[in-house]
């Protein structure tokens, strides 16, 4: 599965307690995957209230954002589903999902976004256009939205344009462009109740009963002696919680004091090495109150099945209790990082929890105190006498050892050195291997603990030091069962005599945490080798076995014998070349790390932990990074290396300032209650806050490691193209396959013996025409072919764009202060400044996507037309002609189509020798296949039934065919055959496509053609085809220079009647809105045609003896007419009496006739105008199918 995005797991106590941590869990994902994540962060059924999603990750492949609110609001089933969904759409949905994420009308919960995306149809996406002005730019000159004349478009505002576009659309612009709702069904398939049975992965993992509870005291049960000393509980008399806790205390500083007695010292050693992971203080407990093997009460009860004795007192140890206040905090914007201030310039606060740690008395019971099932013996083995295993176990102290262990002879009783300035470890030659293994804890011990510099004032005196490396040596000699009976510890109690409390109590802690790490160390080592070991031993059975079965054969005559040899000399697998990656490590700040810790710690620091830590979270990046490496292409290798540069680089920054924040404030554990600078602890904490979110960005810097290389073929990879079309050869093969077993499905009414599937795809594929949604008969159903299809057609776009691209190719330009050079090599246009250019420029230049190159020392983006959209944005590189980048580049473009084309003599030529026609003799029967031509001119003709065809007004005209084979026709071939062979088994030399429905198969047969049109059903005799075709009148010779309009666009009126546009092939397509004219086409062009009106016999009649001849309609009603104004004066003069109103409408006659001339319209009405004509004239269809293109 591959990955669509992350969400951080995590643990809501550990969360509480301050633990930093979770995991992150790619999506989609399987039940084992989240039952695994949920246990490395502690989640089982005993505790589903723990679980909560506390990160969002996306990737590039899928670059959608959304709150972590709304992550949160949803279950890990409706994750799951939303992932599954996205992994099932293609890159340019990805693009379209996150752009819609963005638009913002469907985000606001998983059901929302889960709908969205099977909706994808709702909305149009336009890539490119990444502004207003872009968008006027693309509806005007791209998509030719107004047929204006150039000098028009001088005085367009395409800026405004493009806004009220924006506006009436109600789109938004997005990183991955511009996008809007087409208003298309929005159907709702998820209603937020019941996510599909297949996408539910959601269960929580049943706690382990067995090992983890008692890991614990793995080396405990197999050492309890015979007779185990009595417990002997701490009795605390107070009841207050408080007053109970400084007790315990008071008695801790007691037992430290004590501990140091011989027989003492050693009961508290034997009790770390059963409790190693304890802390120093509940060891020290265990160990005063005599416990062996600890637990809760009803611990013992459900994990042991055991349950404690009547009247026994309980063994006290601590335990985190830590608790939260409200306080009053100042409101810290999120943004910014900085105090909110009101209108008083005061800052705002608001009340916060703050997390205050703490401790609590718990009680425990020894096994001593408990009866029922007998435990089993889980101890670890004991190394006596086993020599496998013990070159196995100190194979792991070899790995465990800082320095290297090596063997030479001694003069004197030493057993053992440790050479700090050679940096080894020597073991006396010719002693026990028990005694080596011993002797070799104790040096480890020392390595670990007292590599420092010998003037350092924190190194320990040399007494110290070998009471600390010999107590860590008995520790884990008692822990892995060894002989510890040499050990002796007489001389403790006089070290400890005169020494601090403080001093005794670190050392013991030092002990404590040396003797955990080399335990928890050394079994990983141990593992590891037992591991590998196993595996290695069954290879060995597996060849043995198979070398036994193998009979060795004689070389046949003429093969090399050295075949062998010459294949020992070829570059090895890269599985088998396991080079480690090299890594850059970073500096870390050793002093800042130690004063961290003793402001909030009661333990000492470790010196080199904090290195440590780092050192191990970037080798284990680092692995992933190679891991990476080996699954994807090579151009991609430098791009991970350079991501975990920057992570190692990030995360040593961020753990300095995280050290350098905590060593601040110290806690109030350490300083106390009182005087406690609250305020400094505030500012502390939100700096911690911030700390933490920048930890989180650094590490969604592994998503990026994971998805590096993951998503389709880049543009970067210079084998693009040859990839694409190699992937483009594996699906035109599916397309042929999938057609093909329709065929045969559709002659044998059956699948069973089909050649091109295998019989268990026959089987997968008759269970899947079983299914209730397989409603077609065939196989294969339509929707998989046009799907499969529509993807070649992708395929193919995109090796044309890609081809285009590396032919035109990108032009650069000079600017104030540098340059812009478009470089192919590395796909990417870079920018290069003679100075650093200031903080407002390199603003302007992240924001549009471009970013700082040190290698190419060079800002850059990937070398797309949308970089140079992005280009027109930023001032400080503005061509100094004074054009815009997308200006410069659409004249090269320009300038490199109108570079001369390849000879039409020599292209013809090339035809000739690429077009397979094979001639067959004249006097044989041949069969020939005939295929449209390619083109927009047959678009609409093909894979069309020919009564569909018909009914259009189209026929088989041999002038859109092309010839594309022929051979002789063998006696009994009929139809059929051919039509199953060039389905199924093609003839090498033949290069079109599958026999498909509008393919025409000529028979020359007795001397005799005879053309069959290939139906939906079989065939279809077309004699038309070998019919020559009689000069036919076209429309384009009688046009009038008219145009009519009609709701689907403006079509050129012409004077043949419908009859001879019908001779034309021209059928009746839809009429005028007046029903004047008929619109016909021929399924590539149309024409107006004028309808013809009846024959009126009252004509003749109008025509003699009506006055008014423009009232034509069958009935003579002659009018008077309206005196003239010349009329109207006689009479006047004459004396007669005139009408007023006769003399208004006369007046007003006599303007009509002289008439004015006509007003040109203003060019906003111009545009007007067109923009309405324009609006009648794209169709959604149309429209949609242009933004796909």
């Amino acid at each position: 599965m591959n990955e669509q995005f992350s969400v951080l797991i995590d643990s809501r106590t550990r969360f509480d307690t301050g633990e930093t941590g979770g995991v992150w869990l790619s999506m989609p994902a399987t039940a084992e995957q989240i039952h695994d994540v949920m246990g490395r962060v502690g989640i089982t059924a005993d505790n589903p209230q723990d679980f909560f999603i506390n990160g969002f990750a996306n990737t590039e492949d899928c670059p959608f954002d959304v709150p972590l609110a709304v992550i949160q609001s949803g279950s890990i089933d409706e994750l799951n589903y939303l992932g599954k969904l996205l992994e099932m759409q293609r890159d340019e949905d990805k693009e379209k999902f996150a752009a819609a994420v963005t638009h913002g009308e469907y985000a606001g919960n998983l059901k929302d976004l889960i709908n969205l995306a099977q909706n994808l149809d709702c909305y149009w996406i336009y890539p490119t256009v990444q502004s207003e002005e872009d968008y006027g730019y693309y509806l005007i000159d791209e998509l030719d939205g107004l047929e204006l004349p150039e000098e028009a478009k001088k005085y367009l505002m395409y800026e405004e344009y493009g806004r009220d576009a924006t506006i009436n659309e109600g789109g938004r612009f997005t990183e991955q462009g511009y996008i809007y709702n087409n208003k298309n069904t929005f159907t709702e398939w998820y209603d937020g109740r019941d996510v599909p049975e297949e996408y539910r992965i959601m269960s929580f993992p049943r706690a382990e009963r067995s090992n983890p509870a008692k890991e614990d005291f793995d080396a405990m049960a197999a050492t309890l002696p015979a007779e185990l000393r009595p417990v002997m509980p701490i009795i605390l008399t107070s009841e207050n919680p408080a007053d109970k806790m400084k007790e315990i205390t008071d008695r801790l500083e007691q037992g430290i004091a004590g501990v140091f007695e011989s027989e003492r010292y050693v009961e508290y050693l034997r009790t770390m090495s059963k409790f190693h992971n304890y802390s120093f203080n509940n060891t020290l407990l265990i160990a005063m109150q005599g416990g062996n093997l600890v637990k809760g009460f009803r611990q013992w009860e459900k994990e042991f099945d055991r349950h404690v004795k009547p009247g026994e007192k309980a063994i006290k140890i601590l335990a985190p209790a830590p608790f939260t206040v409200k306080k009053q905090m100042e409101k810290i914007d999120p943004e910014t990082r900085k105090p909110v201030i009101d209108k008083d310039g005061k800052p705002v606060t608001e009340e916060q929890e703050i997390k205050i740690p703490a401790f609590k008395v718990v009680s425990v019971f020894d096994v001593s105190q408990t009866e029922g099932k007998e435990l089993s013996d889980i101890s670890v083995n004991e190394l006596m006498g086993d020599v496998k295993q013990y070159k196995d176990f100190f194979a792991a102290l070899e790995k465990t050892s800082p320095f290297d262990i090596t063997f030479e002879s001694m003069d004197d009783s030493t057993k053992g050195r440790c050479n700090y300035e050679e940096r080894r470890i020597v073991i006396n030659e010719g002693m026990s291997e028990l005694q080596n293994i011993k002797t070799a804890i104790h040096e480890i011990a020392h390595a670990t603990l007292h590599d420092t510099d010998r003037d350092a004032p924190e190194r320990p005196d040399r007494r110290t030091r070998e009471v600390q490396a010999e107590s860590v040596a008995y520790t884990v000699c008692q822990y892995y069962g060894l002989d510890t009976s040499d050990y002796s510890f007489g001389y403790v109690a006089g070290w400890s005599s005169g020494r601090e409390l403080a001093e005794l109590k670190s050392s013991l802690e030092t002990i404590r945490s040396t003797a955990a790490t080399l335990i928890d160390t050394i079994d990983g080592h141990f593992a590891e080798i037992q591991k590998e070991q196993h595996m290695e031993q069954a290879m060995s059975e597996k060849s043995e076995e198979q070398e036994q079965k193998i009979t060795p054969e004689p070389p046949q005559t003429g093969q090399p014998q050295n075949k062998v040899e010459q294949r020992s000399d070829e570059p090895q697998p890269a599985a088998e070349q396991q080079t480690q990656p090299v890594v850059q490590f970073y500096s870390i700040n050793e002093t800042a790390a130690r004063r961290a810790k003793d402001a909030n710690s009661f333990y000492d620091y470790k010196p080199g932990s904090a290195t440590a830590e780092y050192r191990q979270y970037v080798e284990e990046v680092a692995a992933l990074a190679e891991r990476q490496k080996k699954r994807v292409d090579p151009i991609y290798h430098e791009k991970i290396d350079s991501l975990l540069d920057t992570y190692s680089r990030k995360l040593a920054a961020n753990m300095n300032s995280r050290f350098s924040i905590d060593a601040r404030v110290p806690s109030i554990l350490i300083a106390g209650g009182s005087n406690f600078p609250v305020r400094q602890k505030e500012k502390q904490n939100a700096a911690r806050d911030r700390n933490w979110g920048e930890w989180q960005e650094i590490q969604g810097l592994l998503d990026k490691i994971r998805s590096t290389g993951m998503g389709g073929i880049s543009a970067d990879d210079p084998q693009a193209v040859q990839k694409l079309e190699s992937k483009l050869v594996g699906l035109e093969q599916s397309q042929e396959t999938m057609k093909a077993v329709n065929a045969y499905y559709r002659k044998n009414k059956t699948l069973d013996g089909c050649p091109h599937l295998s019989p268990e795809n026959i089987e997968k594929l008759k269970a899947s025409m079983a299914q209730g949604y397989h409603l077609e008969g065939k196989p294969y159903p339509t929707w998989a072919l046009s799907n499969n299809s529509a993807e070649i057609r992708r395929l193919k776009n995109r090796i044309k764009d890609l081809s285009q691209k590396q032919t035109v190719g990108y032009v650069g330009w000079e600017f104030a202060g540098g340059k812009v050079e478009a470089n192919t090599e590395v796909n990417r246009l870079q920018i290069f400044f003679e100075e650093k250019p200031g903080e407002a420029t390199r603003t302007e230049l992240k924001n549009n996507g471009f970013r700082w190159s040190p290698n190419a020392e060079a800002w850059q983006r990937q070398l797309t037309d949308n970089a140079y959209f992005a280009a027109n944005y930023i001032k400080a590189i503005q061509p100094l002609t004074g054009e815009k980048p997308t200006e410069l580049q659409r004249a090269h473009i320009r300038a490199e189509k109108a570079k001369p084309q390849e000879p039409p003599q020599a292209q013809q030529q090339t035809d000739d020798v690429e077009q397979p026609t094979q001639e067959a003799e004249q006097d044989k029967d041949t069969y020939s296949i005939y295929q449209l031509k390619h083109g927009d001119e047959t678009r609409n003709l093909r894979f069309e039934p020919y009564d569909r065809l018909q009914a259009a007004g189209n026929m088989v005209d041999p002038a859109n065919y092309d010839l594309i084979y022929s051979a002789p026709l063998t006696q009994g071939t009929s139809l059929e055959d051919i039509y199953i062979r060039f389905n199924i088994d093609h003839p090498k030399d033949f290069k079109g496509h599958s026999l498909s429905v509008s393919d025409v198969v000529v028979l020359y047969q007795n001397g005799q053609d005879a053309a069959h049109y290939v139906d939906s059903f079989g065939y279809r005799q077309v004699p038309e085809f070998l019919q020559e075709r009689q000069k036919e009148l076209t429309p384009d010779e009688f046009l009038t220079g008219e145009k009519i309009t009609t709701p689907r666009g403006s079509f050129r009126l012409t004077s043949m009647s419908m009859e001879q546009m019908k001779e034309a092939g021209y059928g009746i397509h839809h009429n005028s809105e007046d029903g004047k004219y008929y619109i016909m086409g021929n399924g590539t062009r149309a024409f107006a045609v004028a309808v013809e009106q009846p024959q009126n016999y009252l004509k003749h009649i109008e025509d003699t003896v009506e006055q008014n001849d423009n009232n034509f309609d069958g009935i003579i009603n002659n009018t008077p007419q309206t005196p003239t104004v010349g009329e109207l004066e006689q009479k006047a003069k004459a004396g007669e009496p005139i009408s007023l109103i006769d003399l208004a409408n006369a007046i007003k006659a006599d303007k009509e006739r002289v008439g004015k001339p006509e007003e040109k319209p203003s060019i906003r009405a111009q545009l007007k105008a067109y923009k309405e004509r324009a609006a009648q004239k794209k169709t959604a269809k149309q429209k949609n199918h242009d933004l796909e293109v």
